[in-house]
């Protein structure tokens, strides 16, 4: 399962080494019938300090759908699932009218700009623009209190609905008992993960297979950032992600950048 930003595109180029089938889509969620085959599921995470910056990058070149939603013209009726959910995207039209697109714009200005990443990262966990980011986020209970990435994580590899659960308590429970991923691999030790995974399902594995995983390079990596993902944070930033992602911090592991 590719949650956006977390290596999926990576992972992938390695499944087709080791495993015969095909890719369908991308970033799609299991319909209930795939659910109900259980199939082994795969998911990847990352540390969340880390995925903001990689997520607004790649906003900064003008791809992804977030960056679309953020920057979406003022009454534009396009782009906003008229078919999939009409009353949603009515209220997303609407919102359009109010939206600063304009302010979203200039924050994708300058992939190098620090003060540019923090200013977006406090606007994307606003109240009043709970409805920028196009997705069904402003509908949980829980978004005045967790982030962008936990819900995305909560809706993409969880059966049923969280929308409203709005305490943290609630919201570790309710992954306990809906997540439906077997193996997660960690961005941060991609290779190896994948490869435990693979002993894990009893995949055979050559000595050629093996050493072009740990010598592979990493795929669709957002351009021109700095070097250090760490370089973006102050410590209001850093606790404003401590804060609202703590849920895929304490189950990861995670720990904050260092100032």
């Amino acid at each position: 399962m590719e949650l956006q930003k977390t290596g999926c595109t990576h992972i992938g180029k390695l499944l087709a080494q080791v495993i015969p089938g095909e890719q369908i889509g991308k970033h799609n969620k299991p319909d209930a019938a795939l659910l109900a085959q259980r199939q082994v599921f795969v998911g990847s995470v990352r540390n969340p300090w880390a995925w903001y910056v990689s997520l607004w990058a790649y906003g900064c070149q003008q791809e992804g759908m977030l960056h679309q939603a953020l920057t979406h013209r003022c009454g534009s009726p396009r782009g906003l699932g008229w078919r999939a959910d009409p009353a949603y995207a009515l209220r997303r039209w609407l919102h359009s009218f109010t939206q600063d697109s304009r302010s979203w714009q200039e924050l994708y200005g300058d992939v190098q700009n620090v003060e540019a990443f923090r200013t977006w990262l406090q606007y994307l966990h606003q109240w009043p623009r709970r409805w920028d980011s196009g997705e069904h986020f402003a509908r949980h209970a829980c978004c005045r209190s967790v982030g962008l990435m936990t819900y995305r994580y909560l809706d993409f590899f969880c059966r049923g609905s969280f929308s409203t659960i709005s305490d943290l308590e609630g919201l570790k429970l309710f992954n306990k008992e809906h997540n439906y991923i077997g193996y997660m691999i960690r961005t941060e030790q991609l290779e190896q993960d994948f490869l435990a995974m693979l002993v894990a399902l009893q995949v055979p594995v050559s000595d050629e297979q093996r050493l072009l995983i740990l010598g592979g390079g990493r795929s669709n990596a957002s351009r021109g950032k700095r070097t250090a993902w760490q370089e973006y944070y102050d410590q209001t930033s850093i606790e404003l992600v401590a804060q609202r992602d703590q849920l895929i911090i304490e189950r990861y592991g995670y720990a904050p950048p260092l100032l």
